[in-house]
């Protein structure tokens, strides 16, 4: 009797470890996405001396350098911008001049391919103003992203996104400008990639 009931135990045991860890690495759905939380300002640490501003969000294990000269927007160092950078208007997100940086990460557990597909069936759904000029496959911090160039003629801006999951996960790190200075943001874009580090 005693060897039925360990037999038993054991196997519910074995049962709720097995529910236990599909239910840790089952993935986000995907109409859960746009309301997922995103980790929020307070998380991220700033710390600045006269030769660097390093950014840490420790809880989604994020480090990342801001360029020496370059500005956060209302003392946030989730957005930032190139010292020459000059905006349409004074509360608007739409640049005359320079490049701007945005980092967001949200509570998001996915996998590449299934980024890809939603990233790819955004920009299906939004082809008629939003126009896809390449996309390929980059490394972070030795971490598998997702790479799309694109701009929107209609406000005369140019996007780089990178995206990935990690850990449960999904990080943005996105630049915008002037459709024209594109290629030279580019270059400050990649330079900052380099900084970034997923821990």
């Amino acid at each position: 009797m005693k060897k039925k009931i360990i037999i038993a135990l054991v196997s519910i045991l074995i049962v709720l470890g097995g529910f236990f860890c599909w239910w840790q690495k089952r993935e986000t759905p995907i109409d859960k996405w746009d309301s997922a939380e995103v980790s929020p300002e307070e998380d991220y640490i700033l710390k600045e001396t006269s030769q660097e501003k390093i950014v840490e969000n420790e809880k989604m294990g994020l480090i990342y350098e801001i360029p020496k000269d370059w500005i956060l927007e209302n003392g946030n160092p989730t957005i930032f911008y190139s010292p020459d950078t000059e905006f349409k208007e004074k509360t608007s997100v739409i640049l005359e001049k320079g490049c701007k940086i945005y980092i967001y990460i949200s509570y998001i557990k996915t996998n590449i391919d299934t980024l890809e597909k939603f990233i790819s069936a955004d920009f299906s759904k939004l082809s008629s103003e939003i126009k896809l000029d390449e996309s390929s496959t980059v490394k972070v911090n030795n971490y598998l992203a997702l790479r799309n160039k694109y701009h929107v003629e209609k406000f005369e801006m140019s996007y780089i996104s990178v995206d990935f999951p990690y850990e449960g996960n999904l990080y943005k790190i996105l630049i915008s400008s002037p459709i024209e200075e594109i290629e030279a943001c580019e270059v400050k874009f990649n330079e900052f990639l380099e900084t970034v580090s997923v821990f």
